[in-house]
Parts: structure tokens; C-alpha cells; sequence
């Protein structure tokens, strides 16, 4: 007969009766198939299978109704028992039910799983991208100097008033396309690199143990050694060795790469151009050009109420209501500025399958019920004169200044726009293709559109 080598096939099928003596690197090849089918299984096999592809990094998922099943679904990372058909003692090593026995239910359980995912990345990035347009203001203030742009106060309304009920709406958004989460690869996918990796950890650890001389057993080190270990660890070559390779896996973090670059480089910067522009404008408006707010505050005796007269650079003589008041109409118009990007940016963070413009974009009613109670805290502070004690807020500020970051929101969403353009294919390339076999993520696929139909 013509001998088949190992690559000529992705399919195989193991009965149970050859499981027993299959040696570790038999299983390496097992599930580096793209389709494994284990026939005429027994508990202990059932178990074993579980096992062996944990050690490999997969995240396993066992259904089962019977008490055979039972401790495969108490090993498994999501054991699934039947709630109609099921046995009392499969419910009990089990972590989930599925009450009405169906195994579509389980994608559903999956899909609203992977959207709590990106609605909590959707929070993060939001509220993380108004970080860049507070400090930075702050660094001119200590290096320029200028006039400080946006006071301590300004600061935590925007991060304990508007910015907080905004990021709690995301947690009713739906998802950006159909069927896109579900055609997306799992957020840590199992791959020759990262079982490589897994090993080489494990080596290491195994290398590492103590044992007994005469028994062999593994000593348990103390607590002080644990701690002397892991202050010695960011200076030994093991260390940054596996730093480096989680930075480069293929792995999906909740806060990664991407999501900082976006929320602190191009939304933050975006953001932090847009409002002091505005700050600057405001000045000039009320009589400071940039030098003259650089001049009056290295001197350290302006913008107060006691304040002397300041003649600017154009001879105009400023008193020291115009100067407190131009203070106040800056640090408001800043506030303002961050608050009206923000709203655009709320949009800006969905766009990953498609432009910042669908319905899916716009349909969730709690962003907007988060904008407009921003918007009311932002008018009630700023526009209330009793409040400007506190807040250092002017009624005099015009509403037309308020353009100026409307312009720069615009700018935020035509980016994003382009973002997307240029990462279209990079996300195009992450998707599941055409289904093929007994793939794990496409078959949950199927199913959900099977159970459509």
C-alpha cells in the first residue's frame, strides 16, 4: 500500500481503544488536525482528551448528559450538561445548563460573551482617551507656563460626571455587523508559536522544582522564597524572554496595543490639539496673544482679582476683571472642548468592521441618554453663576467658540474612517473563512445559522 505521510492529511479519527497508548507527541500531532473525531470513548478517555488539550493552551468546552460524562465536564473550562435529558450528577460537575437542551443555545451564550468583550474595550478606550487632553494642558502649565487650561476640579467632573455614565452605557450596545463577532478567531488562539511557548514555560518550570532526594516528591517552596523569586525575576533572561513572547502572541487582551495607541496617540492628540486650540483662540479673543499669556504668567501677579493692570503686546490695557474673566471663559471653553470631542468619540470607538456611521453605531438609546445628561452637567456648571466659585466657570463664554471642537469631533470621525479603511484587511485576514469540518469556532457558527432557519 502507498504510505501517507503525516502532512498529506488535516483529518483523523482515534477509536478508543488506541487512546491508552498514545505517547505525548502522538497527541501533538492529534490535534494539530483541523478535524479530530474520537470514536467508542470511555469516561477515563473522555477525561484524558480534556487533559491533553488543555496542557496545548486550547480552552475546552464539554457537553454531556450522562454521569459517564461527569468528569470530563468537571475538567473541562465550561462544562455544559442537559437541564431536560440530563442526570443529576452531570448538572452537578457541570458549569452551565442548557434548559431547553438545544446546543444552539450555546452560541448565544458564546456571542453574548464575546459582546461584553468589546463592550468593555469600547468603555475603556472612551474613557481612557480623555487622559492626553488633561495632561498635557497641565505639562504647559509647568513648562511654557501658560495660564493653567483646565483646573483639578474641571477634571474630576469630567471623569466622575459625564465621562463615568457615558462609559456605563456601552454596556447596552449591540453588536457592529451580523455576523461579525461570531466569524472572528477566538481572543487566544492555539498555534504552533503558543504551544511552543507553553512547553518552553513549563520546562522551565519543571527545571525549577525542588524535590525530595530520597522520595522524589516535590517540595513546596515557602512563601519568602515565592517573594525573593519574584523580585529576582525582571532581572534574569527567562523573564523578558517570556515578556517578549506574550507581547508577540496572537493573543486578544482586554487593554492591548492597539487599544492604547488609538485612546492616548490619535483620540487622545486629536482631542488635546482641539481644545487647546480653543484655549488659545478664547485668549486671543479677550486680548492674549500666546506670548502675552506666557509673559503675564511667568510674572506670577495676573488673572487673580487682585491682579495689576496688564497691557499686552498690542498696547491694549486689560484690568483685572478682563483678565479673570478671560481665565474663566479658557478653562471653560477646555472643559467644553473635551466634553463635545468626547461625544464624538463615543461613536468613534464601535467603528472596527464598518464606518462610525450605521445604524448599529447609533443605535443604542443610553449613549445618547449619557451625552445629554453630560451636556446638562456642562451647561448647569459653566453657564450658572453662583457655581462659578467653585467651578471657575463664565456665562459670558460664546457658543459660537463651541465650533471649534465641534470641527475637531468632525476630524476624530473622519479618521477613525480612514482607520478602518487601512485596517480592513488585517481584520478581513482575522475572520473565519469557509467552514471546514469540526473546527471548533466555525461550527459554532453554523449552528447559530442553522438555528435561524
Amino acid at each position: 500500500p502507498e504510505e501517507i505521510y503525516e502532512d498529506e492529511f488535516s483529518a483523523v479519527v482515534i477509536h478508543g481503544d488506541d487512546i491508552d497508548a498514545l505517547e505525548g507527541w502522538q497527541w501533538d500531532q492529534i490535534f494539530a488536525k483541523d478535524e479530530i473525531v474520537f470514536a467508542r470513548t470511555s469516561p477515563k478517555h473522555k477525561l484524558e482528551i480534556v487533559k491533553r488539550a488543555q496542557a496545548l493552551g486550547h480552552i475546552v468546552g464539554v457537553t454531556g448528559d450522562g454521569v459517564n460524562d461527569s468528569p470530563a465536564l468537571k475538567k473541562a473550562d465550561l462544562g455544559i450538561a442537559m437541564n431536560i435529558s440530563g442526570s443529576d450528577v452531570s448538572k452537578e460537575a457541570a458549569k452551565m445548563i442548557l434548559l431547553d437542551d438545544n446546543f444552539a443555545s450555546t452560541v448565544k451564550g458564546v456571542a453574548e460573551g464575546r459582546q461584553i468583550f468589546v463592550n468593555l474595550k469600547r468603555s475603556i478606550q472612551y474613557t481612557i482617551s480623555h487622559s492626553t487632553p488633561e495632561v498635557i494642558p497641565q505639562l504647559l502649565y509647568v513648562v511654557v507656563p501658560v495660564p493653567l487650561p483646565i483646573s483639578a476640579i474641571l477634571i474630576l467632573v469630567i471623569d466622575l460626571g459625564f465621562e463615568l455614565l457615558v462609559a456605563l452605557s456601552f454596556a447596552w450596545d449591540q453588536p457592529e455587523t451580523k455576523d461579525g463577532l461570531m466569524r472572528m478567531m477566538p481572543r487566544r488562539p492555539v498555534n504552533e508559536r503558543s504551544i511552543l511557548a507553553l512547553k518552553r514555560r513549563a520546562l522551565h518550570r519543571t527545571k525549577t522544582l525542588r524535590r525530595d532526594t530520597e522520595t522524589q516528591e516535590v517540595i513546596h517552596p515557602s512563601k519568602l522564597s515565592i517573594w525573593a523569586s519574584k523580585v529576582k525575576a525582571p532581572f534574569t533572561k527567562q523573564y523578558w524572554e517570556e515578556v517578549m513572547e506574550t507581547s508577540s502572541s496572537d493573543d486578544e487582551r482586554l487593554v492591548d496595543s492597539k487599544l492604547l495607541s488609538y485612546s492616548y496617540l490619535e483620540a487622545g492628540i486629536i482631542e488635546t490639539v482641539g481644545s487647546m486650540l480653543a484655549y488659545f483662540v478664547v485668549f486671543f479673543k479677550n486680548g492674549f496673544t500666546p506670548f502675552d499669556l506666557r509673559m503675564a504668567q511667568q510674572s506670577g501677579k495676573y488673572f487673580t482679582d487682585s491682579s495689576p493692570d496688564f497691557i499686552n503686546s498690542r498696547g491694549q490695557v486689560l484690568t483685572a476683571s478682563d483678565q479673570v474673566d478671560a481665565f474663566a471663559q479658557a478653562q471653560s471653553i477646555v472643559y467644553l472642548s473635551i466634553f463635545i470631542m468626547q461625544c464624538f468619540n463615543v461613536f468613534a470607538v464601535k467603528a472596527k468592521f464598518s464606518f462610525p456611521f450605521g445604524r448599529s453605531v447609533v443605535s443604542n438609546k443610553w449613549n445618547f441618554a449619557g451625552i445629554l445628561a453630560g451636556a446638562c452637567l456642562g451647561m448647569f456648571i459653566i453657564y450658572t453663576p453662583p457655581l462659578h466659585v467653585v467651578f471657575g466657570g463664565s456665562f459670558r463664554l460664546s457658543p459660537l467658540y463651541w465650533l471649534i471642537p465641534v470641527a475637531f469631533g468632525v476630524v476624530l470621525l473622519v479618521w477613525t474612517s480612514i482607520r478602518v479603511l487601512l485596517l480592513r484587511k488585517s481584520v478581513e485576514n482575522a475572520k473565519v473563512k469557509d467552514i471546514k469540518g469540526l473546527m471548533m469556532f466555525p461550527t459554532m457558527r453554523t449552528m447559530s445559522v442553522r438555528s435561524r432557519h
